[in-house]
């Protein structure tokens, strides 16, 4: 142990004496270490560690698949749902509803999205909630009206309520209803989106259906549960055709988190291979400048040799001194790490994660880093220790030929390295160039209409309200009124679904006097005249 300290204290002092080679070494380690390590977080969080629910890898969504090979889910009423639960491959089934709600009784009324569960909704999740309790089976019993009660999601919570715990056993009314709330979700339950969860009252009614999360039992492979629980599915679907895609092929499931991988994996892996080159670039920095200190130090360690240190001996010191550069690398790097990863959150698309994963440096990420900071610090420092740990005593104490001899030595290794360097560059160079490419793509492609300047607001009408087309003819007129009297507003338009390219119902046709086609659809939008000026 104490000729370790000794190698450290010895380490620290040669490191002070050369302040412009360690700097150099440490800010290329830390920029290659900080990058490495915020992305990491990411692929972690998304990939890895997404969800906070009860066995999530047997978790899976229900879909349908189209002619043109596109997924589409489905709902089951009441009675289907039941008959889902006795399947021999589910272990356990929850029904779910989502609508929008008005948070009323207050000055300002507040739009929030409202998901209702079947009775054992939490209990399938099986994550504790963060105050109170979650719902419960005997908040919604069969043949009943649910009880008046709520829990709230852990931002609404901290956006309405303040984060105040003493919001349990309060009331809060929902659409001039009134409920007790009984809990607060935890901060990474955040199913559906809600803002706020209530007991969903499920009936034999054949016109409602409600989405149908599934546990497989453990074992039980997607490809099992495709075949075991197609043909109910096709049962179902005979029974209730309204509730199902009308040209649909097979039945198919997919795991929880399997459309995200789809849509960002290969991004964030290409993005992480990229950083690891990064971090291989400065690695070799910083093997390039240990190797350019053997010239003044091959008469130290040649003395050292002399006077009876072992080849292992010196080996140790020098990588003593490498992980020193690399831990202090790499505590800078997550320092940067932090900035970087608020960065990437930022830009990432709203709905291309689930809204679970919990980015962040956390203690996986940290024993990465660690790693990666051991690891460099073999890496980049073994070959340098391998070649000063074998000095020509003879010659290089002669101090004619001392640098001669440490430049033959370290020519053809200076010259791998910066071979390396530059392959690696070029490498870089030509993904970073095909990125910029296919961003410049994006960004240029022609929508049909100038997005600048131009606001989509959703406004929902509430189950119940406005029952008659006069009725939500006037209150629309009243809105699309009050809009354009805004000051900044130039011009307000009413559509039944928001502006191009994501717009509109799709819907099949057929020309009058030809035979019905398959797959004949398209997408249309309801709009008011000042829509396309």
């Amino acid at each position: 142990m104490g000729t370790v300290l000794q190698d450290i204290r010895y380490g620290v002092r040669q490191l002070i004496k050369m302040p412009g080679f360690t700097l150099t070494a440490i800010l290329s380690l830390a920029l290659g270490i900080g990058a490495t390590t915020a992305v990491f977080s990411v692929v972690y969080a998304i990939l890895l560690d997404p969800y906070p629910y009860k066995d999530p890898d047997r978790m899976i969504h229900m879909r349908l698949v189209t002619p043109t090979g596109d997924l589409n889910g489905f709902g089951v009423t009441g009675s289907q749902w039941q008959l889902l639960r006795k399947s021999p491959v589910v272990e356990d089934t929850f029904l779910e509803d989502d609508w929008n709600l008005t948070v009323t009784g207050s000055d300002l009324p507040e739009d929030v999205q409202g998901v209702y569960f079947s009775s054992n909704g939490f209990n399938f999740f099986g994550v504790p909630a963060a105050l109170g309790r979650g719902l419960q089976p005997s908040d919604a019993i069969d043949g009943q009206d649910p009880e008046l009660v709520v829990v709230l999601s852990y931002k609404f919570w901290q956006r309405h309520f303040n984060s105040d715990p003493s919001v349990i056993g309060k009331t809060m009314q929902l659409v001039r209803k009134n409920y007790t709330i009984v809990g607060v979700a935890a901060s990474r339950f955040t199913w559906g989106d809600g803002d706020v969860y209530l007991p969903l009252k499920i009936t034999g009614d054949q016109v409602r259906a409600y989405y149908a999360g599934v546990r497989l039992k453990p074992g039980v492979s997607h490809a099992q549960a495709d075949g075991a629980l197609g043909p109910l599915i096709e049962q179902f679907a005979k029974e209730t055709p309204k509730h199902f895609p009308p040209d649909h092929r097979k039945f198919h499931v997919v795991g929880l988190n399997e459309d995200f991988i789809k849509q960002l994996g290969g991004t964030l892996y290409l993005l992480f291979g990229a950083v690891a080159l990064l971090l291989m670039i400065g690695c070799g920095n910083v093997s390039i400048l240990q190797l350019a200190r053997a010239t003044a130090r091959q008469h130290e360690f040649a003395v050292r040799s002399a006077i009876g240190a072992t080849q292992a001996r010196i080996i140790r010191q020098l990588l003593t001194e490498a992980l020193l550069l690399s831990l202090t690398g790499a505590a800078l790097g997550l320092l940067l790490a932090y900035k970087i990863l608020g960065v990437i959150v930022a830009n990432l698309p709203e709905f291309s994660f689930p809204h679970e994963a919990a980015i962040h440096i956390n203690l996986p990420v940290l024993i990465f880093s660690i790693a990666v900071a051991v690891g460099t610090g073999i890496l980049f420092g073994l070959w340098p220790a391998w070649q000063l740990s074998r000095p020509e005593v003879s010659q290089i104490m002669q101090s004619n030929t001392r640098k001669t001899t440490g430049d033959v030595r370290g020519r053809r290794t200076h010259n791998v390295l910066i071979g390396g360097q530059i392959a690696l560059t070029l490498l870089m160079l030509a993904g970073a160039g095909a990125a910029i490419e296919g961003f410049l793509h994006v960004a240029h492609t022609n929508l049909g209409y100038d997005p600048h300047n131009i606001m989509s607001v959703g406004i929902p009408i509430h189950d119940g309200t406005y029952k008659t087309w006069p009725e939500r003819a006037a209150y629309f007129e009243q809105l699309h009124d009050k809009v354009a009297e805004v000051p900044g507003v130039m011009i307000a338009a009413i559509s039944s679904n928001a502006t191009p390219p994501a717009n509109g119902f799709t819907t099949k046709f057929e020309i009058v006097g030809k035979p019905a086609a398959e797959d004949q659809s398209f997408r249309f939008n309801l709009v008011s005249q000042e829509y396309f000026p």
